[in-house]
């Protein structure tokens, strides 16, 4: 529930799948694609999946190795990892463990300090680029939290525990594994407990009051590639772009701020219309297969970006369960450029939907 549940009814949930599950390809055949080359570049640099793993916090609730095993194996597959501050380790012992590239992921805290402090240790820790998320001014209703007593420190509820008493494995993990915290958060909180750090993240976590104007000054902080992470309009990507935004990550949350939103890949093709060629544009809302990541650069984006795959990943195995998820979305794409007629994943743009009719 923790890793599948969104906002409310879940609508956009549902919705960002609908939306990649219309976008329909128009193949072409008898076209040599004997040699085929899913590789692209990002902000300059290449990359050999094109793929950015989202951030997503407490990878630790479901694997105790979390986001290091993570950032491992997001390194071997060649793919982009945004680390979130809701990490279960902090960002540099996730920075320690990877050679890849790594981006780190800032909510806009009350405290200026705080958000001030936390781009200074991401530019210290060598991470690449700042992915700011501007859809929380206030956290999203997720029922299936509320029902399972979802906190910090995690407790099993008498609800919950015949449940948990079937999954063994996880549950042997858990009771020996580390505490589970917003490790990034230990020297900012007012404690060093996981629940006194968890009451300081509902506390302080959002600030309704946020503009424009605060992206401007981190801008001003950052010397890296800026990205701005939950656009849905292209009113907003062009703010976004306006005040120094180098990426746009069109994004709602996952489903999981606002659940009577439209599917992301509904609403990529008039944001990359927008903002042209001044920044990169990049999906992130429902995708699952390799053939969605090929759908979110058909409309327009760079590259895609996910969660909740390599979050099943390292639940399952640990960073072979990641390993696994991101060969299945490597192999995945390859073999649709095969069957839709193109040798190379940068050769791919709006012509290779099939549109109807009117």
């Amino acid at each position: 529930d923790f890793v599948d549940g969104g906002a409310d009814g879940e609508l956009a949930v549902n919705a960002n799948r609908a939306a990649l599950d219309s976008v329909l390809f128009d193949p072409r055949f008898l076209v040599d694609v004997g040699e085929r080359d899913i590789t692209t570049k990002v902000f300059g640099e290449p990359v050999q999946l094109p793929l950015i793993l989202s951030p997503c916090g407490l990878a630790t609730v479901v694997h105790p190795d979390g986001e290091p095993a993570v950032a491992r194996a997001a390194a071997d597959a060649g793919a982009i990892y945004a680390v979130s501050t809701a990490s279960g380790y902090s960002m540099e012992e996730i920075a320690e463990a990877s050679n890849g590239r790594l981006w780190f992921q800032l909510y806009l805290w009350k405290s200026e300090e705080v958000v001030q402090s936390l781009i200074a240790r991401a530019s210290a820790a060598g991470y690449e680029a700042l992915v700011v998320t501007v859809d929380v001014p206030v956290v999203g209703k997720r029922e299936r939290d509320l029902r399972n007593g979802m906190s910090l420190p995690v407790r099993l509820r008498p609800a919950s525990a015949a449940n948990a008493a079937l999954r063994v494995p996880w549950l042997w993990r858990m009771l020996n594994g580390p505490e589970i915290i917003f490790a990034s958060l230990v020297d900012i909180a007012p404690g060093d407990d996981a629940g006194s750090i968890g009451e300081y993240a509902d506390r302080e976590l959002t600030d309704p009051s946020r503009t424009w104007a605060d992206l401007a000054m981190i801008r001003r902080r950052w010397d890296g590639p800026l990205l701005v992470k939950g656009v849905m309009s292209p009113a907003d990507a062009l703010a976004a772009v306006e005040n120094g935004a180098d990426g746009i990550i069109v994004s709602n949350h996952g489903g999981r701020q606002l659940s009577s939103v439209p599917g992301v890949a509904a609403a990529l093709p008039r944001i990359v219309d927008a903002v042209g060629e001044r920044a990169e544009v990049f999906l992130d809302g429902g995708v699952r297969r390799g053939e969605d990541i090929v759908k979110a650069r058909a409309l327009g984006a760079t590259a895609a970006c996910g969660g909740r795959h390599w979050f099943w990943g390292v639940a399952t195995a640990g960073e072979s369960g990641v390993r696994r998820v991101l060969t299945i979305l490597e192999a995945d794409v390859d073999r649709t450029l095969a069957l839709i007629g193109r040798r190379r994943y940068d050769d791919v743009h709006r012509d290779v939907l099939f549109v109807p009719p009117g």
